[in-house]
């Protein structure tokens, strides 16, 4: 039986503005005592974050909800995923990410609805940016992004140690951020930092509420079916021991891979490969004889992580084009070092 209303925050935040790193730094500052849950939505129907988070870790509940987008969606797999998880892990405290291509408006509405009026309390929303990407305007004129934007309490100026060195990026920055969202506090970050110390006292504030119009003419669908505790079916590999999924909207395409734990890569030809994608975003968690590679790349910056552990090998890629499916699954496969 849930006690108290469980605190809960929303994490926003355009395509690689970093996220799920910063969850993973909030989960870094969580008590030991205590149960976190994080619910996380991907545009892609492979659910890759899950495992870029390292599974959560002890006393973190992870759960993805795949394939189309809980924000515009029609907030069934929503609903379901967080009741489960409050019953189920039982958290002190809830994070939510959802994709990086959704508009926030419906999640805010659903959360603060009736529905959850008694078991969570909405907390300061947190808008991940890159301010490098200010000088583009199909990052900068989105409104998509924009939305994300006026809906946050908090701006989390992502990757400060890319931009500080640069004024010119800092005054752009304070200019955007005067002339769409004077109110909300500014903190600048990245992942070889600390969180702020400011940051923890800003997340205890109520969320203000602000609901941004949406101006998107039309609503996503889940792509994926459900089952009755919220999770995607997972589908059956095949005899290979693959799956392909693929999801297309209007702004963009993504083509996602599940290899059974017997596929084995070879690192140096899949660093080849991944470099060479010309994409807008490209998420991987790979088995590899070198040990577990995390890949992360928006707009040709790539990082790569080293993971103690994945159930499998699972990589994400998306486009604002369509791409050549088979021809990239075949490139893959020819990455591959064994297929026990």
């Amino acid at each position: 039986m849930i006690i108290s209303a469980v605190p809960t925050h929303v994490i926003t935040g355009f395509l690689g503005a970093g996220k799920t790193t910063f969850i993973k730094a909030l989960l870094q500052t969580k008590p030991e005592a205590e149960t976190w849950a994080v619910l996380v939505n991907e545009f892609g129907e492979i659910g890759i974050d899950g495992g870029l988070m390292g599974n959560g870790g002890q006393g973190v509940v992870v759960r993805e909800v795949a394939g189309g987008c809980i924000c515009c969606a029609a907030g069934v797999p929503l609903q379901v995923a967080v009741t489960q998880l409050l019953a189920k892990a039982k958290p002190q405290r809830l994070l939510i990410e959802p994709t990086g291509l959704g508009h926030p408006l419906q999640i805010m509405q659903m959360l603060r609805s009736d529905s959850f009026a008694q078991s969570l309390k909405l907390l300061s929303a947190v808008c991940l940016l890159d301010p490098r990407k200010l000088a583009d305007g199909r990052y900068r004129d989105n409104a998509t992004f924009l939305a994300q934007l006026r809906s946050a309490d908090v701006v989390l100026a992502a990757k400060a140690d890319l931009w500080q060195a640069q004024p010119q990026v800092l005054s752009a920055l304070q200019q955007f951020l005067a002339e769409h969202h004077p109110t909300a506090p500014m903190l600048p970050w990245s992942r070889q930092q600390s969180l702020p110390s400011a940051l923890w006292r800003l997340l205890q504030q109520p969320h203000s509420g602000k609901m941004p119009a949406i101006k998107q003419t039309a609503r996503l669908q889940p792509a994926v079916d459900y089952q009755d505790d919220g999770a995607p079916l997972s589908a059956a590999f095949d005899e290979r021991g693959i799956v392909f999924r693929q999801h297309q909207e209007a702004q963009a395409c993504s083509y996602g891979w599940q290899f059974s734990p017997r596929w084995v890569f070879s690192l140096a030809p899949l660093l080849r490969w991944v470099q060479a994608q010309q994409v807008v975003r490209l998420k991987a968690v790979m088995i590899t004889a070198d040990g577990i590679a995390a890949f992360n790349m928006l707009d040709g910056e790539l990082t790569i992580d080293e993971l103690d552990d994945a159930m499998d090998s699972r990589l994400e890629l998306i486009s604002h084009e369509p791409l050549d499916a088979a021809l990239m699954e075949q490139q893959l496969l020819a990455c591959a070092l064994t297929e026990n």
